[in-house]
């Protein structure tokens, strides 16, 4: 109970507070297999798009979306679909990312190879093809695909792809290899993209922010500065009606001024992941953003810089700044 209560907070905290390194998000969507039976013994389809989605993060150059609330939050959305209809459906994909989480590129992809041999020594080969789409045309802009192999001194333990020590076996850390290789790939064909960063502390007309030396940032580069209110816009359920067909579990709420039904997820022990009261919260608060000023890099350090404020605004800790190209 309070690894899920921790889970919560932690959840909500990114939610409200969370500001992107880099401008560019990606959302990871469900794999397809080759073969069916690699998704019924390990489970790739879900897996290995986490082992990606970690794969990308250590790169450090990109936001990607977290894979858990994405199948969560589309599961307490009013569709009556299953989020794997998202492998195929990019129309459906497109509409319902680009209104949560304002990504701009979709990720699909293909396990091509998962093949363990057992032995003496268990070796594993695996094979991966990925996808980069434009989520405003739905157009490929690129397709990667690499190859990852791993033998272990022993034999290898079996985990399915969606468990944590599933690294620690043959199959993952293949699996980890290729798809290092393959956010590589895709982190070199996106190129550095433009810093977006927070003001961290203020010290008279000095601004410290969470950008420095490891971001290529530079003396005297230019940074806009904004403040980013979240606006909360709940839905009227007295007047949507469709907001009660769904293929989900419902609970059904009332309070003194209106009744509506909150969605519940939950696998086959009954664990629920995410409770749909703060995913519908989080479906429904918009970012509005209003410019403040500029100001200029004055000193900089390995992981922040300085900002001088020759303004008479007032600028105010956890503002946005966005570098200017």
């Amino acid at each position: 109970m309070l690894f899920v209560k921790n889970k919560i907070i932690l959840l909500m905290i990114i939610l409200l507070f969370s500001i992107n390194a880099y401008s560019i998000t990606i959302t990871i969507l469900p794999f397809e297999s080759a073969d069916e039976t690699w998704i019924e013994e390990y489970k790739v389809d879900d897996g290995i798009p986490r082992v990606l989605e970690d794969s990308l993060i250590n790169k450090k150059m990109l936001d990607v979306t977290d894979y858990d609330l994405l199948i969560s939050y589309f599961s307490s959305y009013d569709i009556v679909a299953s989020y794997k209809s998202m492998q195929t459906n990019l129309q459906l994909a497109s509409d319902f990312i680009k209104e949560t989480f304002n990504s701009d590129y979709i990720i699909t992809g293909e396990i091509l190879n998962f093949n363990l041999k057992k032995g003496g020594k268990d070796t594993a080969n695996v094979e991966f093809k990925v996808n980069l789409i434009d989520i405003k045309s739905l157009k490929i802009v690129k397709t990667f695909k690499d190859k990852g192999n791993y033998t272990l001194p022993n034999s290898s333990p079996v985990y399915s792809a969606e468990d944590a020590l599933f690294t620690e076996t043959a199959l993952g850390a293949a699996s980890a290899i290729a798809l290092s290789k393959i956010a590589d790939s895709i982190t070199e064909y996106l190129g550095n993209p433009p810093l977006v960063g927070i003001v961290t502390r203020i010290e008279d007309s000095k601004l410290y922010i969470n950008l420095g030396k490891n971001n290529n940032i530079k003396i005297g580069d230019e940074f806009s500065i904004y403040k980013r209110d979240k606006v909360l816009q709940l839905p009227n359920y007295q007047n949507n009606s469709t907001n009660n067909i769904s293929n989900i579990p419902k609970i059904q709420f009332a309070d003194n001024t209106e009744k509506g039904y909150i969605s519940v997820r939950s696998n086959e022990k009954g664990d629920v992941w995410y409770t749909s009261e703060m995913l519908y919260k989080y479906r429904f608060y918009k970012n509005e953003e209003t410019f403040i000023t500029s100001a200029k890099v004055v000193e900089i350090y390995d992981y922040y810089a300085i900002l001088e404020n020759k303004s008479d605004e007032v600028i105010e800790p956890m503002m946005i700044v966005k570098i200017k190209e």
